[in-house]
């Protein structure tokens, strides 16, 4: 974020014939957890940003912003509950930005997901009528490997 406004980016869209500035307002970070928006909420102030906003996907739900980062659901987890796979939440995190999203993901995450057991019955000849959140998770990772940025601290 404080690199983000530093460098005075600026939004291309219908709404304006002439690029306009990526001001604090108009950025957001979306957490699964208050606790996790607090502690980004804390570390944003201790670098001076202040102004844009921190919060869960439940309250970030039909706002949009021109620039969000992401703290995918499933990062910070050591098990890969019913609540970190609901694909709504995870859908909300990743859309409401217009230009641009950063997803920050920890490594392990598809490797969690795979050792997730599905305690959910199978039901051979059944269509699922809902996203399967572990489907819909493993889609995004896989998306999102293609524009993959490592880094080690």
């Amino acid at each position: 974020m404080r690199r983000l406004l530093d460098r005075g980016g600026a939004a291309v869209s219908e709404r304006s014939e002439t690029p306009a500035p990526v001001t604090p307002d108009r950025i957001a970070v979306g957490t699964a957890h208050r606790d996790q928006a607090a502690a980004v909420r804390a570390a944003l102030a201790d670098l001076g940003v202040t102004g844009v906003t921190v919060d869960t996907a439940n309250r970030l739900q039909g706002r949009e912003y021109d620039v969000t980062v992401v703290l995918h659901p499933l990062s910070g987890r050591p098990d890969a509950t019913a609540f970190h796979l609901e694909t709504g939440r995870l859908c909300v995190l990743a859309s409401r930005h217009r230009h641009a999203c950063v997803v920050v993901c920890r490594a392990g995450v598809a490797e969690l997901l795979d050792e997730h057991p599905s305690a959910d019955p199978v039901r051979l000849g059944v269509a699922v009528s809902f996203p399967d959140g572990w489907e819909a998770n493993h889609a995004v990772l896989s998306h999102l490997e293609e524009h993959r940025v490592s880094w080690t601290p």
